[in-house]
């Protein structure tokens, strides 16, 4: 995205401690190297979703394989299946990546590169600083520390090069490509030593940032280094209030179709601007107890995707959004930056699921968040936006679809999706799954 154009959110108190905290760590005299990952940290995408870029190929594939499945189900499948192969050896790469969806798919070798090219395009075309991450480098730099980057990533070095430059890292010291070195990505270990070794310096004197508790954070501190934690902005949203496991209860097995693509970048954008400082959960908001935040993802899903509010009570929302200037700031920002991010990509998609956000604040909404807009609120409006209130039913937020089998489909008979008890079924079998137990 080519824009300057910056979002009027305010920082809590607890982000203004927590970005001094790690200006400070990044300028401390005894650090003498700083390292970052670089996906999560430094670079990002406005997707929300492992699938969403993926989505956007499919005119590319179409009339290039006549197998049964969407691209953006191979490409996933090929990745997976090079991530299980090739962890020992460096991980997936793109060129493995594709041998395996070039079987899976019977693409022809100029196919398979034509599509490789294309993608490696979207990825440059799409990769966005994390702007705290970049505020983080550029601080090290002024510092005058050694900077190295982990390029963490299926692509190929000119590829990682290529983005680093787009978001503005062209003056990093070194890069470390996990890939180019066969390192073994079961042994968060070798990426460190390999940090180590470009730092030249011992090892009290690097500061590693990276967003893994167990590869960014322990590793380092067991080798003797320093570590800070930046946890992605993604998960931060997931984690933020009930909104995405209300919309996962409410598409439990198609929330990766296309027809949601646009509420999938929403929520990319919405995590990758207010969630770019790390923020905690706040009690009794969905929120974080910010007018802005409610402003962009409720107000600005509407207005980025041409929905409209459907009863009165959201009517009556959407009018106090637009009355509260915070929340009109939050609304009128999520418009433009979807905007500058996807004008042109998304038309064909459609706008189904945003009006969700609108939904789950008219029906659900928190004590926070009723608090944040009560007084912009017609009284009558309020009354019944308060007789509304309830329990939001909620499925866990997963990376990974729920197939359909023999078994699902007849607990879509007894107990629909979406329902309570559904939902709680969907819940522990995710948690068996999660656990190799069935």
């Amino acid at each position: 995205m080519d824009t300057d154009f910056r979002p009027r959110i305010k920082l809590s108190a607890e982000q203004n401690a927590l970005r001094e905290k790690m200006l400070r760590g990044v300028s401390d005299s005894a650090v003498k190297a700083v390292s970052f990952r670089m996906d999560g940290v430094l670079v990002q995408a406005p997707f929300s979703e492992r699938e969403d870029m993926f989505m956007l190929m499919e005119d590319d594939f179409c009339g290039l394989s006549t197998v049964k499945g969407t691209f953006a189900e191979l490409r996933l499948a090929a990745e997976d299946g090079a991530a299980a192969k090739y962890a020992a050896e460096g991980g997936a790469t793109l060129d493995k990546i594709y041998d395996i969806l070039a079987k899976m798919a019977k693409l022809s070798p100029a196919s398979r590169d034509k599509l490789m090219k294309r993608e490696c395009e979207l990825a440059v075309y799409f990769a966005m600083p994390r702007q705290f991450g970049k505020d983080l480098f550029r601080k090290a730099k002024t510092a005058k520390k050694k900077t190295i980057i982990v390029a963490d990533t299926v692509y190929p070095r000119s590829v990682a090069v290529n983005i680093l430059s787009r978001c503005g890292f062209e003056t990093v010291d070194e890069l470390v490509v996990p890939s180019e070195l066969k390192l073994d990505l079961n042994d968060p270990k070798t990426i460190y030593d390999a940090i180590l070794k470009k730092a030249n310096t011992a090892p009290a004197k690097l500061l590693h940032i990276g967003s893994d508790v167990e590869a960014d954070v322990e590793t380092p501190i067991l080798g003797g280094s320093k570590a800070l934690l930046m946890s992605g902005a993604v998960p931060l949203m997931v984690k933020s209030g009930r909104l995405r496991g209300y919309v996962q209860a409410k598409h439990v097995y198609d929330y990766d179709k296309p027809e949601l693509l646009a509420l999938h970048c929403i929520f990319g954008v919405y995590a990758a601007y207010c969630f770019d400082t790390p923020l905690n959960k706040t009690a009794q908001t969905d929120f974080c107890g910010d007018e802005y935040m409610l402003g962009a993802i409720v107000g600005g899903a509407l207005r980025a995707s041409g929905c409209e509010p459907q009863t009165d009570t959201e009517k009556a929302l959407l009018k106090a959004i637009e009355s509260n200037e915070r929340a009109a700031a939050g609304m009128e920002d999520m418009e433009k930056l979807y905007h500058a991010h996807f004008d042109g990509h998304l038309d064909k998609f459609g706008c189904k699921g945003c009006e969700l956000p609108m939904q789950f604040l008219a029906q659900h909404a928190a004590a926070g968040d009723r608090a944040m807009l009560q007084k912009y609120v017609d009284p009558e409006a309020m009354i019944n936006w308060s007789n509304q209130g309830s329990e939001p039913d909620l499925a866990p937020v997963y990376g990974r679809k729920l197939k359909p089998n023999t078994a699902s489909k007849l607990a879509d008979k007894l107990f629909p999706p979406g329902t309570k008890v559904r939902n709680i079924a969907d819940g522990l079998l995710v948690k068996m799954k999660g656990k190799g137990k069935i």
